[in-house]
Parts: C-alpha cells; structure tokens; sequence
C-alpha cells in the first residue's frame, strides 16, 4: 500500500482578529465555489490530490469557525466499510438563538422569541439590556424551547453579557433539568450539567466551580459550554474550570430556558445572551480508492489553533495510477 501523510493545517498566530459570522459565511462560500472547481480539474488527474484537498477544506471550515466564535470545533475522519468511501466531516457551531433584550426586537421565526421580565435598562453593553424588578417574580428571559427544533445532543455553548451589582447568590441562566449555571454567595461562578450516554452509561452530573470572584459593576461575558469531551467554565474568555463530560446533555422534552429566574435571580443587568449548538456538517466523501489508515479526531481549539501535531495517512493500493 502507498501511502502520503497530510499535515494538520497550520493556525496564524493568535493575535489575529476574529472573523463576524457574515464574514465567516462570505468566506466559506467563496471557498466552497473554489473548491467544486478545483475537485471538478483534480477529479480527472489525481485521486489523492482530491483527498487531499476535500480534507484541508474540512479543516478550514472548522478553523474560521473556531476562530470565528472562539469555540473549539473538531473534523471527523472516517474509514468506509465494506466498500464504501471514506468520509471527513466537520464538527461545527452554529447558532440556535439570541436574545438582545431590546424592545422592539425582531426575530425570524416566532419559536425563537423570548419573554422578557424584570424592568428595561436602556443603558447596557450594546443596546438596553433587563434588570430584576422588586415583586416581579418573571425571569429576565424565558424561553419554551421548541423541540425537535432545536437539538443540543451533540453538545452546546451559552454566552451571556451581565454586569453584576452585588455578590449575592442565585441563578444565573437554567434549562430544563439538564443546565444550571449559577453563582455562590460570594460571587463565584459555578454551573451543574447532566449528561446521559458516556462510557459509563446512565446519567452522570459533572459540575465546574470557579475559585475567582466576576467584578463588581463591570461588564463581562461569563460562558459555559460542552463539546462531547469536556464542559468548561469560561469568563472573558479566560477558563475558569473545566472538566471530563462524555455523553450528551440532557434536555427532557418541554425544557424551559430561563435567565435570572425570579425565584433565585442574581443581583445583576443582563444584556445579550446567545446559545449555540454543536452539529456535523454534511459528509464530504473521499474518492473510492482512497482510505485512511485509521479514525482521526482532529480538533481545533477556541483559537483555531490544532491541538496536537496530527497528520492523516491517506492510503492508495499499490500499482494504481
């Protein structure tokens, strides 16, 4: 069997800006123009040509996206069987939903509307932002999430903007039974998940805490996610915590997103808060003659940098053209 290693791509250095999700889209279909023409060209000369550049396209995507929204994101490569072809396969996020709290706020779809509580604060980090409101025991933010439409199996991130008045504890953000991130009396952040499906099997809860106080009347963006390996805690994003989470979250049918719920809100303004989610892109096909050595799992983290020094063995039977 012949054989040829593709090396992992190469990031830029980390200081360069991030990308805004229109440009990111712009870029991604410029590539995805100029990679049918090259594959429609290769497609006639060179299988492993081909492979190789439906695997670095891959990998591109997956890396303007982690650049891009500060994610890690992840290319799954995958052997045929039984004659099939061999597959690679982005890991990417995208955006389920996103509140901005203004009062005139349009949305797209009606189930992606949220209930806005508290009282309207005009003056926040982008626009007007909600406030706890004496007697108003109506979360800041709800949202009946609309299921099957919205599917955080594969794992999930929520980001919210808050600047905090006082240390005192109380709820955060809360989804269902499955998510609850909130505060401890001093102000630290901490957050309990549940995930149904690991190694272990049945549920298991992970939880994360962080040994840092969030500043006093200063805004920030606290952040939790998952990604199908890990759960972190995140602040401005500095990590906070982070630890072992296999499995996929759990989301009993007829969940309910509430920020700051009134029976436990925290003492704070809140501003956007945005939730997205973890999907596989469609499966990009390698040509039939190609095959690779093995499974890889190349993954980029929140800065688009590769972690680990990975190459994928694309492998040819010996004596073909």
């Amino acid at each position: 069997m012949a054989s040829r290693s593709v090396p992992l791509l190469r990031a830029s250095p980390a200081g360069v800006a991030g990308f805004s999700l229109i440009e990111l889209l712009v870029v991604m279909g410029v590539l995805g123009v100029l990679f049918g023409i090259a594959v429609g060209f290769l497609g006639r000369t060179d299988p492993q040509q081909v492979g190789e550049s439906i695997l670095r396209g891959e990998l591109r995507a997956a890396q303007l996206t982690a650049r891009a929204e500060g994610l890690p994101t992840e290319v799954l490569v995958v052997p045929g069987r039984d004659g099939d072809s061999a597959t690679v396969q982005s890991r990417l996020l995208q955006p389920v939903v996103v509140f901005h709290c203004e009062p005139d706020e349009r949305v797209l779809d009606e189930q992606l509307r949220g209930l806005y509580g508290g009282e309207d604060e005009p003056f926040g980090r982008f626009g007007h932002a909600r406030r706890p409101k004496a007697g108003n025991q109506a979360p800041l933010v709800r949202w009946p999430v609309p299921q099957p439409l919205v599917d955080l199996g594969e794992g999930f991130a929520l980001r919210l903007d808050l600047r905090l008045d006082e240390r005192q504890g109380g709820v955060v953000a809360r989804l269902g039974a499955g998510l609850e991130l909130l505060l401890d009396g001093d102000g630290r952040p901490h957050a309990r998940l549940r995930f149904s499906g690991g190694d272990a099997g049945g549920a298991t809860l992970v939880a994360l805490r962080s040994a840092l106080q969030l500043p006093l009347q200063r805004w920030l963006t606290l952040e939790l996610g998952c990604d199908g390996q890990s759960a972190w805690l995140a602040m401005d994003g500095r990590e906070l915590d982070r630890a072992a989470a296999e499995g996929r979250p759990q989301l009993p049918p007829d969940s309910v997103f509430d920020v700051a719920p009134g029976d436990a809100a925290v003492p704070a303004v809140v501003d956007e808060v945005r939730l997205y989610s973890y999907a596989l892109a469609p499966a990009q096909t390698l040509p039939n003659v190609l095959q690779p050595d093995r499974s890889y799992r190349l993954r980029f983290d929140a800065r688009g940098e590769p972690l680990g020094n990975h190459a994928v063995r694309l492998l040819m039977p010996e004596g073909r053209p």
